[in-house]
């Protein structure tokens, strides 16, 4: 036999001696030994799996510690009013106070604060670093952060008095602010209106409104010594043929009673809280309308009609203000009731008073 046949030989015999084959008898033992040479290729792939697993739960634990941090030094030490932030409170529901032990929502405190200054730059310019523009910034974060405050403590207040707001009236409220000096704007122009004045999406705007009702409602609702008063001083007029001047000698002494006489007509659209049109509506000269809350929601309205023409009119009025709610709001402060999680330096009183109530817009041009 050939050496190179011989080597052969001894191969095969070697191979037969490690790999004998595979029986009936021997199977169990066979797929032992297999499962066991493959465990050194396993392990090592399991330990790369855990090493993998743990380094992408670091990363992202640091990622979002990174990101809170971040975000917390933003809102909280460095006060951003950005749109980015406002979306990002808005998302995530963060506090920017309390009051009474009612959480006050950052994103409130952003829309009114965004709102006003948008407001106020789309009619006077843009803000500049001027000293007097950094106290208007100052003082319009304040009225922003005392407005949340109060909304807050509102909406806690209507769950406890069991009242609420309707989508139903919202988009009333949205159909007569659409209709301005006479004229309806479409769905498209008012959208534009309300971004230029306020910079505020539909969105936004209706969270507004749902807020300016929901005080209306309840500043309403505790005020029985409004309500009081307007019941009797209605029940006076009927007396007096309507002598709304004759009143005012009687109520001089009250702060919640004010007379009002135009000097001259208003248009019926007269920016007035709803008084013109109320007056307008009126049958004939010398009619006295029902009690009516004012579209500011301030109070109690009684108007008389002394003179109409096309479009025009000529009132009387007379207002019974609100007050308990004010007055329990101010208690609260009394009484540090209110904790803020910002720092807001507060500003002396002046400067323009921007309605973020929303009961009245105005038009393309702030008039």
């Amino acid at each position: 036999m050939k050496i190179a046949d011989k080597l052969k030989q001894r191969d095969k015999n070697e191979k037969a001696k490690k790999s004998p084959a595979v029986t009936q008898k021997n199977i169990e033992e066979s797929r032992e030994e297999v499962l066991a040479n493959g465990k050194k290729y396993r392990y090592p792939f399991q330990y790369a799996k855990h090493r993998l697993v743990i380094n992408t739960i670091l990363i992202a634990v640091v990622a979002v510690v990174a990101f809170v941090t971040v975000g917390y030094l933003q809102l909280y030490h460095f006060q951003t009013t950005s749109e980015v932030a406002y979306r990002f409170t808005s998302v995530l529901g963060l506090p920017v106070a309390e009051i009474d032990g009612h959480k006050v929502r950052y994103s409130d405190y952003l829309m009114l604060y965004r709102s006003s200054i948008r407001s106020i730059e789309y009619q006077s310019g843009k803000l500049d670093d001027s000293e007097d523009a950094k106290s208007q910034i100052s003082h319009y974060k304040r009225q922003a952060m005392n407005e949340a405050e109060d909304y807050s403590y509102v909406l806690a207040k209507m769950d406890e008095l069991g009242l609420s707001v309707s989508d139903e009236e919202i988009d009333a409220l949205i159909e007569e602010h659409k209709t301005i000096n006479g004229e309806r704007r479409s769905d498209e122009v008012f959208e534009e209106i309300v971004k230029d004045n306020f910079g505020l999406s539909l969105r936004n705007y209706r969270r507004l409104i749902s807020l300016s009702l929901a005080k209306r409602k309840v500043a309403e609702e505790v005020d029985t010594a409004a309500k009081d008063m307007a019941a009797e001083i209605k029940a006076k007029l009927a007396q007096n043929d309507g002598d709304m001047a004759a009143l005012v000698q009687e109520y001089s002494n009250s702060n919640i009673f004010s007379y009002e006489k135009t000097d001259s007509a208003v248009s019926v659209n007269n920016l007035d809280s709803g008084r013109a049109a109320q007056a307008y509506a009126l049958a004939e000269i010398g009619d006295i309308s029902d009690v009516f809350v004012s579209k500011n929601g301030d109070g109690y309205y009684i108007v008389k009609l002394t003179a109409r023409s096309e479009g025009k009119v000529s009132y009387e009025s007379i207002w019974i203000r609100f007050s308990k709610l004010a007055d329990d709001l101010q208690k609260i402060r009394d009484e540090d009731k209110v904790k803020e999680y910002i720092n807001l330096e507060d500003s002396a009183d002046g400067g323009e008073t921007v309605d973020n109530e929303l009961t009245e817009i105005p038009g393309e041009n702030g008039e």
